[in-house]
């Protein structure tokens, strides 16, 4: 759970700092004070109270620029948090039903800024890979094993559009017939010696 409190400014790590950009938490407006996107975290402080939070990247499940006026009157840094925001004047009832998620808006009066948001996002987030996103050392080790186990190759066997994969242990003849010939011979020679025995 995030809560509002008195929030010191980050001084290291910082990506972007973006002053005068105001905050809306499921649209409806907070404040406006100073963007931090820092290496570690993502905290916003209100100019006039000096009150803000800072969110974890790995509670920052979705984060994208909204140009779309008709979704919101101004353009923003949007995002989704898998946590409730406590609002000083909220009730304070929780629905423990529903899956804790959290829009948020960071709309700054510069709105040619964005995009440097935006990036400044990406490389923070970065830093923090989901580990669900990965495959983890023991997958991995299955799948060096199987590429290392495929002893297939692939071979075009006749003149149709027909193909076939074989071992790569095993071998084909030339497709003309000719070692089905020399099979034959072999057998007629054994016919032909037990035919001379008496």
């Amino acid at each position: 759970m995030v809560i509002l409190s008195n929030v010191f400014a980050p001084q290291e790590g910082v990506r972007h700092e973006e002053q005068n950009t105001t905050v809306y938490v499921s649209d409806r407006e907070i404040g406006k004070g100073t963007l931090y996107i820092t290496e570690s975290v993502l905290a916003w402080i209100e100019s006039s109270t000096q009150q803000g939070f800072a969110l974890q990247y790995p509670n920052i499940s979705l984060h994208a620029i909204s140009r779309d006026q008709v979704v919101h009157p101004r353009q923003c840094l949007y995002i989704m948090i898998d946590t409730k925001l406590d609002l000083e004047d909220d009730s304070g009832e929780d629905d423990d039903s529903e899956i804790p998620l959290t829009e948020m808006r960071f709309a700054p009066d510069n709105v040619n800024n964005l995009d440097a948001m935006f990036h400044a996002m990406n490389q923070c987030q970065e830093l923090h890979p989901d580990p669900q996103d990965s495959f983890s050392d023991a997958e991995e080790d299955i799948y060096e094993d199987a590429e290392e186990e495929d002893d297939f190759e692939y071979y075009e066997v006749g003149g149709g559009d027909a193909s076939y994969i074989l071992p790569s242990d095993q071998s084909i003849g030339n497709h003309n017939g000719n070692d089905s010939e020399e099979a034959m011979d072999i057998e007629a020679a054994q016919f032909e010696d037990a035919e001379e025995e008496p």
